[in-house]
């Protein structure tokens, strides 16, 4: 089955690279709670640890890792080959199982079919029979999905961005090296300037001291909607767009939409809702609560193991919503598992009525392109009208942004709308894909 991975990847080139990858950690852990490791150049050879802060080398990758299907738990990144190949990638590589196929040619046997692996092994054996430009540029051609890669290739360290431009990925330095990573809070952190990797582009770093880009195909940007919605840090630019005012946008185009009238107060579901709220609340004209409370210590519940995603990470506050009608607003609903567990709480407490308020479309399709929904069957809007959501969840009213709302809130056509309308930036047999991801099939 496929191990895509929605995570963060993170490098330092440079003079005491060990410790400014540690040092970008904290900015980038929100992408992968499940566990963080680096592999360093020592010498020739790669030290794999989980405290790079006390290697003396001048080139580390950090991984952050949150599995988007397969594995739960196991720790799959960095991965390295060998003497001379290693890397982190962010996204999901839609078209493994053809990869597989292709190695399997070539006479290579990966093993276990996790498409992270497998990109490994596949970049891996362009590099050696290609050369590091023509191979970067098959890279580009034969490999579908969303993808962002930091490798380390002999002496020199390659930085890929996909043709689609699905994932985050800036670079940036100071004084001591050169930083790479999937945000650009990370950089500003460090008092880095920064600039985005384009999509389609690749950087050769050469142990030289050369640098130069690489070019792959030119095709329509797809920019993933849900980071901005989503999975980046407010404070984070993405294409040029900052998150946290792509946020109150939508928030704002919800309160355009706002046709009940009997709401005493705005509540958002913490964490990543709280901005879209603010603004919607001032849009209608109403008070803001903090009424759902998360426990902070419970991570972030979309991107947790299967397992975990049933363990109640919300209280409410009884006391203020005894009475009052509640437009709890949330930044997307993909499963629904949040708010069935919050709605029951806030009847129980005595809320007169509930206005779920949600900042994106419904989420109808499955993601092959690096998030954590790979089958139709797990959503609970697929198949299902905004009514019938609205009565799953136990609402008194559900209303969505469309498509159009959400695209001129960001502020660009420029976005992958795939799990929304079904339309995927590239051919997509979404029975297969399901399959593929997972372990509907024997590859």
């Amino acid at each position: 089955m496929g191990c895509n991975v929605m995570c963060g990847i993170w490098a330092f080139l440079g003079h005491n690279a060990g410790n400014y990858v540690v040092k970008l950690t904290p900015w980038l852990i929100h992408r992968g709670q499940e566990g963080v490791s680096f592999v360093c150049r020592v010498n020739g050879s790669f030290m794999k640890v989980g405290d790079a802060s006390t290697v003396a080398s001048t080139l580390c990758l950090g991984h952050a890792r949150y599995s988007t299907s397969g594995p739960y738990g196991v720790e799959l990144q960095p991965i390295v080959l060998g003497n001379d190949f290693a890397l982190v990638f962010n996204g999901t590589i839609t078209n493994y199982v053809d990869l597989i196929r292709v190695l399997r040619g070539l006479g290579v046997d990966v093993g276990v079919n996790y498409d992270a692996l497998v990109l490994a092994h596949y970049m891996r054996e362009l590099l050696v029979r290609l050369g590091v430009d023509d191979g970067i540029r098959e890279l580009f051609r034969t490999v579908r999905g969303g993808y962002s890669i930091i490798a380390i290739w002999r002496d020199s360290l390659i930085v890929v961005r996909d043709p689609w431009g699905f994932r985050p990925l800036v670079i940036g330095g100071d004084g001591n090296g050169i930083a790479i990573a999937s945000e650009s809070a990370a950089l500003e952190a460090l008092g880095m300037a920064w600039r985005e990797v384009e999509p389609g582009k690749a950087l050769v770093l050469r142990g030289s001291g050369r640098e130069y880009w690489v070019d792959g195909p030119r095709v329509r940007r797809a920019y993933c909607a849900l980071e901005y919605i989503y999975f980046l840090r407010p404070d984070s630019q993405f294409n040029g767009i900052s998150v946290y005012e792509a946020r109150r946008r939508l928030g704002m185009a919800l309160a355009r939409k706002e046709a009940v009238h009997d709401i005493d107060f705005v509540s958002p579901i913490p964490e990543t809702a709280r901005i879209a709220a603010e603004a919607y609340a001032s849009g209608i004209g109403k008070p803001i609560h903090e009424l759902v409370v998360k426990n902070r210590y419970a991570g972030r519940g979309f991107i947790k193991p299967p397992g975990e995603r049933s363990l109640d990470m919300y209280g409410v506050v009884k006391s203020a919503v005894r009475g009052a009608s509640v437009a709890l607003v949330d930044d997307s609903i993909i499963r629904g598992d949040t708010l069935r567990k919050i709605l029951p709480k806030l009847r129980a407490s005595g809320a007169r009525a509930i206005h779920v308020r949600v900042s994106s479309p419904p989420i109808r399709y499955p993601c092959f392109m690096g998030m954590d929904f790979p089958t139709r069957r797990e959503l609970v809007a697929h198949g299902r009208s905004i009514d019938e959501v609205r009565e799953y969840l136990g609402a008194n009213s559900l209303v969505y942004l469309t498509v159009d709302e959400l695209m001129d809130a960001i502020g660009t056509t420029e976005l992958c709308t795939a799990c929304f309308t079904g339309n995927y930036p590239f051919t997509v047999n979404i029975d297969d894909a399901e399959k593929a991801f997972t372990g509907g099939r024997s590859w």
